[in-house]
């Protein structure tokens, strides 16, 4: 049995088709990976976070060909029957399924991973020391208080914002994970009408 979901995957860009059938998952062909063979499978990495106005939701398949990504970036509070966010959480419910049929205690970790992960905290790590550093240097070199005052609230929300960024993405602190077979549920959980859009 064939099924196919279509959605854009950025809002600037045209609708793209995927195809599940059976244990295999073909994507566009604009993909690293277009084919995905489900049985290959050995973990996955679910990661749904908030930049500014847009909002990323990804399933990335763990296999011995690399990473198969299923990836959208939607605009921040569309709904959640929006159909092209409708669309890419049928596919993940239906990948996540399949895949728990088989292996329903495969791990998924829940957030960034791997060299994603260490591309974070390398922001956060520069936010902090450039908020800090900026403003350790306007008090060292004498700047005059109405402008020190001026500089105080963007360098504290940069420094901030870089701590924020070191303590979701430190490299030593465990990742979250569940079995495959809870994640249509989590999926379903995260696009009800009361579900805070935040990072996972």
């Amino acid at each position: 049995m064939t099924e196919t979901f279509t959605f854009r995957r950025a809002p600037l860009r045209a609708a793209t088709g995927w195809r599940l059938e059976g244990d295999l998952l073909i994507g566009p062909p604009e993909c690293p990976v277009p084919r995905c063979a489900l049985t290959e499978i050995e973990a996955a990495v679910f990661v749904d976070m908030s930049v500014q106005f847009m909002r990323l939701r990804r399933l990335d398949l763990i296999g011995p060909s690399g990473p198969f990504r299923i990836a959208i970036n939607a605009r921040r509070g569309l709904p959640p029957d929006d159909p092209d966010r409708a669309a890419h959480r049928a596919l993940c419910q239906a990948v996540a399924t399949r895949l728990a049929e088989r292996a329903p205690d495969l791990p998924v970790r829940i957030g960034e991973s791997g060299g994603l992960r260490r591309v974070w905290f390398g922001i956060g790590l520069l936010s902090l020391l450039t908020g800090l550093g900026i403003g350790a240097a306007a008090l060292a070199t004498g700047v005059r208080s109405d402008r020190l005052v001026g500089m105080a609230v963007p360098l504290a929300a940069l420094a901030v914002f870089g701590g924020m960024l070191l303590h979701r993405y430190a490299p030593w602190r465990k990742q979250a994970e569940i079995p495959v077979s809870a994640l249509p549920a989590l999926l379903a959980a995260l696009d009800t009408a009361k579900a805070p859009s935040r990072g996972i």
